[in-house]
């Protein structure tokens, strides 16, 4: 099922030919899953963006140590639709966000760099979760901190290069 929807979202022109190219690659190994290949493997990140203000939600994230969008891995058995409801309520307290699946604005492959965990390669799938925050319960486990930025602010404090891609589609597309 993960994989079917994959290979479909890769049907549209949402990533360059190289990522297109080794997401297939890597589609093609199998165990797409954390719980089935902790080295390599998917995962979903939302953006929270608030249209009216047109900043960002980013969190300090203890386990990378980098100012990030919110996200994580999917989870063995999980859709996409399924991994985006359980990472937003899991680190914002909000839950079933999404009725059903939305598309996908982005994919990114991030080298894992800092060895804290066996993740060597992520294959990210990004999503927008237009909000305004006022039903957020943010879990303290988890951050640092968090913050509502401008793109042009959330810029100057995030350094991995999928998170600053996506801000540039954000302040692109959005």
């Amino acid at each position: 099922m993960l994989q079917n929807e994959i290979a479909n979202i890769l049907q549209t022109p949402i990533c360059d030919k190289e990522t297109k190219k080794q997401f297939l690659n890597r589609l093609e190994e199998g165990a797409p899953t954390r719980d089935e290949n902790q080295e390599s493997h998917f995962c979903a990140y939302f953006l929270p963006y608030d249209p009216q203000t047109k900043k960002v939600f980013i969190v300090h994230h203890k386990k990378a140590g980098l100012w990030l969008a919110p996200g994580g891995h999917i989870d063995k058995s999980e859709t996409l639709l399924e991994t985006l409801n359980r990472e937003i309520h899991e680190e914002l307290g909000v839950p079933n966000f999404f009725e059903t699946s939305p598309l996908p604005f982005l994919m990114t492959i991030t080298p894992i760099e800092h060895g804290r965990t066996s993740c060597k390669t992520h294959f990210d799938i990004w999503y927008i979760m237009n909000t305004d925050g006022a039903d957020f319960q943010i879990d303290p486990r988890e951050f640092h901190d968090t913050k509502w930025l401008t793109i042009e602010e959330a810029e100057k404090i995030i350094i991995d290069p999928a998170n600053k891609k996506a801000l540039e589609c954000i302040k692109i597309n959005f």
